[in-house]
């Protein structure tokens, strides 16, 4: 088997004699340049003509690239297994254009969707889209192919966030994402709201439904969706559904960066990551839509559904209204899915991996039962991982403890005037939510101070390994309450679960929380310097959402100076990468020592 994966990954097959590589990246930058030129521009109708010829002339080039190849090759299986993406797009793409020029029923419903008055005009909209899943594969191999020069990590990962952060900021400040003309985005708003979304926090200093176009509100999702399943997890789609594959400390980079444990369960975590998002995110979007009333414009139902849902599961926060979901308050379908989507996001796509294989009937209390037991006399217990089992069971403590605090501290504040329904399904909202996820359905800055220290508590614990949220993560909370049981007891050594846990985890998660208290300490002494007026619980708050990745706020974002919005900024990104990450990206990892000092002890506590 480690011959077999080995040989997976260090195949170096021929590149596909299709276009040269440079002159691809040519017409990649010219279609990314038309595009924008055309819809984050202002510009007269002709030479909007011109664009769209050009579009057309770019998007012949890219065909013209893939039937190359199939020409030139000598093995066509091999090369569109080579490049699945690129003829996968073509295919998606044809199909596409085929049912509007062969299906004019089908083109004149699609453009009453659109709100399009001519069906041709989606057929321009269409290659447009080409276009950009062309540059976007593009990027991804421009990328894939940093990876060969053996950059670290850590490296890669705190790079690629600032590279997503760069990219919206400029995209950001296109004149034709701001909804106010005569108030373009500036470039402290633009590169606030771009680390916001790309490090899926929900903090924003402009209200996104109001005050970006749909051009902006598209540009923010894009950042929410990449942000939250990361480049790195687009790039090892890519590589393991090619030919084209990565050297062994790459592909060593991926199994931790996707939460693989082994490298040949790799492609499969991978494609679960990929499949998992797409469909949640589909399912969350049709029940949101469900949820929306009948009467109302289906393309702004259609939007405000899969936004909403991208950014509920990738624990993002952002929203297009500026109480967040208060209009929803007691709306249970859309809360109940609200919810749903945000725990499976924050659950981590490890735990999601291990549910998804899990066979009910090998459970050893299910064994228990007498025709479940004849049925599985050969089959072995399936056991679940330690790390799935204190996931979900920290996660299912947290709701419990969240949701009875909540609602004992607040039932005669600010749920006093609502039905008992409504303030179970307010509590119960805002003991998840806060664990990364960022909605609310009250006023944060109307919540009692004991409220908001409970809040602050979740906030830091925050959501599961591997997933779309942040804090110092579920199983790192756990494993130090296991550490402290086995110091009051006597224990040498951390055990739970039957298993016993390596030093290397307990020092891990002590240098995780210490990190997060040292970050969350000086950014909190930031923000008293640079904005001494403000309430220091407000501070303070907004310090540990930003960290956290959370995105609540008492509403003092807005009134923040320039330096405290950079620190903000400073906090997201390292929320996002992970206070471990950034320290070995910055720190040289020495060489491992071969000896050891004698002990001594001391006292300590």
């Amino acid at each position: 088997m480690t011959t077999k994966v080995f040989n997976l990954f260090n195949r170096a097959p021929a590149r596909p004699t299709g276009l040269p590589r440079r002159m691809l990246l040519g017409i990649g930058l010219l279609s990314a340049a038309a595009v924008l030129a055309e819809h984050g521009f202002v510009i007269e109708s002709a030479a909007t003509y011109w664009i769209q010829l050009i579009e057309f002339l770019l998007a012949g080039a890219y065909i013209a690239d893939r039937v190359l190849m199939l020409v030139r090759g000598p093995r066509h299986r091999e090369i569109v297994r080579q490049r699945q993406f690129e003829f996968a797009v073509l295919l998606l793409f044809a199909i596409l254009a085929s049912s509007l020029f062969f299906s004019p029923p089908a083109a004149a419903a699609a453009a009453r969707f659109f709100h399009t008055q001519e069906p041709w005009r989606l057929g321009i909209h269409l290659c447009k889209l080409f276009l950009l899943a062309n540059v976007l594969v593009q990027m991804l191999r421009l990328w894939q192919r940093l990876l060969f020069r053996g950059a670290r990590p850590e490296w890669i990962l705190a790079g690629s966030y600032a590279l997503l952060i760069l990219a919206g900021t400029l995209l950001l400040q296109l004149p034709r994402a701001s909804a106010i003309a005569d108030l373009p985005i500036g470039l402290l708003d633009a590169l606030f709201t771009a680390t916001s979304a790309s490090c899926v926090t929900g903090l924003g200093v402009r209200d996104t439904g109001t005050e970006f176009t749909s051009l902006g509100q598209v540009i923010v999702l894009g950042l929410i969706q990449v942000g939250g399943l990361g480049i790195m997890t687009f790039v090892a789609f890519l590589a393991v559904t090619s030919a084209e594959s990565l050297p062994v400390p790459q592909m060593l980079a991926f199994r931790q960066m996707v939460g693989a444990r082994t490298p040949a369960v790799l492609k499969r975590q991978v494609w679960t990551i990929v499949v998992f998002t797409v469909l949640v995110e589909a399912a969350g979007a049709a029940c949101l839509y469900a949820c929306l009333p009948p009467d109302q414009d289906r393309l702004v139902k259609f939007g405000w559904s899969v936004f909403h849902s991208v950014s509920a599961f990738c624990n993002a926060g952002f929203s297009f209204s500026a109480q967040s979901l208060a209009q929803l308050q007691s709306h249970v379908g859309a809360m109940l899915t609200f919810m749903a989507l945000i725990v499976l996001g924050g659950l981590g796509f490890l735990v999601v991996t291990d549910i998804l294989g899990l066979q009910v009937s090998r459970l050893p209390i299910i064994r228990q039962i007498p025709w479940v037991r004849r049925y599985n006399q050969r089959v072995p217990v399936y056991r679940l991982p330690v790390q799935t089992r204190l996931s979900v069971l920290v996660t299912a403590i947290l709701f419990a403890v969240g949701l009875a605090g909540f609602w004992a501290l607040e039932a005669g504040h600010v749920l006093a005037d609502k039905p008992v329904l409504t303030q179970l399904l307010t509590s119960a909202f805002h003991s998840i939510s806060p664990r990364t996820a960022g909605f609310a359905t009250v006023p944060i800055d109307q919540l009692q101070t004991a409220t908001l220290l409970l809040i602050m508590a979740l906030m830091v614990i925050g959501a599961c390994p591997i997933s779309t949220g942040g804090g110092i993560k579920t199983v790192t909370f756990a494993v130090l309450l296991v550490a402290l049981r086995s110091l009051m007891t006597g224990r040498d050594r951390v055990e739970i679960y039957g298993r016993a846990l390596p030093q290397r985890v307990l020092l891990a998660a002590l240098a995780v929380v210490v990190l997060y208290v040292i970050i969350a300490g000086l950014g909190l002494f930031a923000l008293a310097l640079y904005d001494p007026q403000l309430p220091l619980r407000s501070e303070m708050f907004e310090v540990v959402s930003a960290l956290s990745t959370v995105g609540l706020s008492t509403g003092i974002t807005a009134q923040l100076s320039p330096a405290s919005q950079l620190v903000l900024c400073l906090l997201m990104f390292v929320g996002r990468v992970g206070p471990i990450s950034m320290v070995l990206a910055v720190v040289r990892i020495p060489r491992p020592v071969r000896y050891q000092f004698p002990e001594e002890d001391l006292v300590v506590g």
